[in-house]
């Protein structure tokens, strides 16, 4: 019970943020930051306790987007329904996708991911029609606003905050329930020594397919409330190379198989980055990246578990070391 206070009172300080802040820019950032936390925690399930490298996981972000914006602005559903039919559409097919793929390792495995990404986007920016639905190839598809609480719509912005802040706690209790099961020791071991594991009897191909859907369910529901918070999709946005670099480099920075380390590092790294896109983005274009890439060295070089092991780790140090000066 007592691990359970520092979550339960960060959460509760978080849900207050709309009561004193009402400025809509910075609820705006706290939205963004909780959307990347959720798809951080989401691709750390796959790239983190079963260490497979993906470098495409923005594709199910695509796929919620799109699913979603479709099936409500053409047949009228729900997007609450449509981002839950969207997430089963997007593990369905991260589970066809990867089964060829997982017999890849290494490097290999990576750009594979990539590859599919690449193909869903051509596909998306050349056709106009897909499966009898117009997307509009690259100019997308326009969601209209319908308001209220059941088209995912609301006036103020932290109608938006609050349904991103769940689905980042949904997203880290989904983790947490597979780190301490049977297939999160499973996944570990995989990680460990994929040969040895098999050896051992564990079934590697069908552990590493139950991850990827777990993670790619999670992304497309999170694609599909991005896409609700833009009221626009098209695939320069919601599958853009970006997304899934930017993913990948918040695990790495925060704590690539750790529970909190993709949240620490998407709290730490997304609101650098909007705020340095608003006050900087039109006099020095890149430095968003630029300081991306230095930190990432930096991490790389002297922290290679990531910031938040060694933040806990200080943490640990000194309150041991306050409570033995008493």
């Amino acid at each position: 019970m007592k691990k359970l206070v520092g979550p339960v009172l960060l959460f509760a300080v978080l849900a207050s943020v709309p009561l004193y802040v009402k400025m809509g820019y910075t609820l705006q950032i706290f939205v963004i930051t909780f959307l990347y936390a959720s798809w951080a925690s989401a691709w750390n399930v796959i790239g983190g306790f079963a260490g497979q490298l993906a470098l495409g996981n923005g594709l199910y972000i695509g796929i919620g987007a799109y699913v979603m914006a479709a099936l409500f602005k053409f047949n009228g559903i729900s997007p609450w329904i449509g981002m839950l039919i969207a997430g089963l559409i997007a593990g369905i097919l991260s589970v066809v996708f990867s089964f060829p793929c997982f017999r890849l390792r290494g490097i290999y495995y990576a750009l594979s991911t990539a590859c599919f990404l690449q193909v869903v986007r051509t596909i998306l920016t050349e056709e106009d029609y897909i499966l009898g639905y117009k997307t509009g190839g690259a100019m997308g598809i326009k969601l209209g606003w319908e308001g209220g609480f059941l088209n995912m719509q609301f006036e103020k912005m932290s109608g938006y905050f609050y349904m991103a802040l769940g689905l980042l706690i949904f997203c880290l209790l989904v983790s947490y329930v597979v780190e301490h099961s049977r297939m999160g020791y499973y996944l570990k071991a995989i990680n460990t020594n994929q040969d040895a594991a098999a050896a051992l009897g564990v079934n590697v191909m069908r552990y590493k397919l139950y991850a990827q859907f777990i993670s790619a369910f999670l992304t497309a529901v999170g694609g599909a409330m991005y896409a609700a918070l833009l009221q626009f999709v098209e695939p320069n946005t919601v599958l853009a190379y970006n997304l899934s670099t930017m993913i990948v480099l918040l695990v790495v920075v925060g704590g690539r198989g750790t529970l909190w380390g993709p949240v620490f590092g998407a709290f730490l790294m997304v609101p650098l980055d909007q705020v340095l896109r608003a006050k900087l983005g039109g006099s020095i274009a890149g430095l968003s990246t630029i300081i991306y890439g230095v930190v990432l060295m930096i991490v790389v070089m002297f922290l290679p578990a990531g910031l938040f092991p060694s933040f806990a780790k200080g943490f640990a140090a000194f309150r041991n070391k306050s409570s033995g000066s008493r």
